[in-house]
């Protein structure tokens, strides 16, 4: 029954088995404070108490009301804030995922006649296509090799500091041994 009622709002993607995309958005939720709907009226309000006894009654009575109340606004402020984050939460995901779509449309299969349809290869799109495609093998093997110095590098430092390190180790147990 719940899951018919998502299924006619804004929301209904949530209940459908197709994958999510980052278009699919929440709905934004908009907390506000609860008040009751209308007041009731007892006939025990309208009475004076009239003895001490009557009044303690009253007071313990009111108190206890009192006390629902306090654990009732407490629920609904914590469902409110429940909400809230998981709001946030679904917003991040959400930028996540569409960052991760983006990566896949970018990603590219290093053919530029993949979809097994004919081309004219003297064509000028044709011929563009292949000009930004070895333009793009360029810049990407000039990348590579840029991460591969810079890796060098690094594992040069890195070995100069262990040895830096294992030096200070020793000289730290010599001192220990010393003590």
């Amino acid at each position: 029954e719940t899951m018919e009622a998502l299924g006619s709002t804004s929301a209904s993607f949530l209940t459908s088995d197709t994958p999510l995309t980052s278009s699919q958005c929440l709905p934004k939720y908009q907390p506000f404070p609860l008040t009751p709907t209308h007041k009731r009226k007892h006939a025990s309000l309208e009475e004076t108490p009239q003895t001490e006894m009557e009044r303690a009654y009253y007071q313990s009575k009111l108190q206890e009301a009192y006390s629902k109340l306090a654990v009732q606004q407490s629920a609904l402020l914590r469902m409110q804030s429940t909400v809230v984050l998981q709001s946030m939460y679904c917003d991040c995901v959400s930028e996540q995922l569409a960052a991760q779509e983006e990566k896949q449309k970018k990603r590219k299969t290093g053919q530029l006649n993949g979809d097994g349809l004919p081309r004219l290869l003297t064509g000028d799109e044709f011929y563009g296509q292949v000009v930004e495609h070895q333009k793009a093998a360029k810049e990407d093997k000039i990348e590579r090799e840029n991460r591969r110095k810079q890796k060098e590098a690094q594992s040069g430092v890195m070995a100069a500091w262990k040895e830096v390190d294992e030096a200070r180790k020793r000289r730290n147990k010599d001192r220990r041994v010393a003590y």
